[in-house]
């Protein structure tokens, strides 16, 4: 049982600092496809709305085995007879980084579509700008809830201090 919860950490790693890159250069693509339609460079716009469209699958694929792992911690804590801390702040994190890896699929896919419209791009920066306030707000989210978050990491040190 103690592998497991060292994988689980270890993969809670290696999967955070992949969402740092992939919302990094997620940034930078969106900056660029702003950028690219600002100065109407068609082809440059394309290839950021391409890169964009695979980083949200990324990031939507990351956010999803954030959501799997968090289920398998539980699990494995009942297994051990550990209390489950309330988990609730944690759903809500990865039910906003979900969102919001949604939000910028749709805005990374509506460019590509087949449609001729001058309003696409409004309607994809929409999108783009509605998955940064999503961000914003599990930003803010994170930073009011880390006391609650590093109480409950205590709390759950003192039950099982060999884990």
């Amino acid at each position: 049982m103690h592998n497991k919860q060292e994988a689980l950490a270890h993969r809670k790693k290696i999967r955070t600092y992949s969402k740092r890159l992939v919302t990094t250069l997620s940034t930078i693509s969106f900056i660029g496809y702003i950028a690219a339609s600002i100065f109407d460079i068609s082809v440059l716009s394309l290839c950021c709305t391409i890169a964009s469209t695979i980083l949200s699958v990324l990031s939507f694929a990351l956010n999803m085995w954030s959501l799997k792992d968090h289920f398998r911690k539980q699990d494995l804590n009942k297994q051990l007879g550990i209390d489950n801390t309330p988990g609730q702040k944690k759903l809500t994190k990865i039910y906003l980084d979900v969102t919001s890896s949604v939000l910028f699929l749709a805005g990374g896919i509506i460019p590509i579509l087949p449609f001729e419209s001058p309003i696409i791009p409004f309607i994809s920066t929409t999108f783009f700008i509605l998955g940064c306030i999503t961000m914003a707000a599990n930003t803010i989210h994170t930073v009011l809830s880390k006391p609650q978050v590093e109480e409950n990491n205590n709390h759950q040190n003192k039950q099982c201090p060999n884990c």
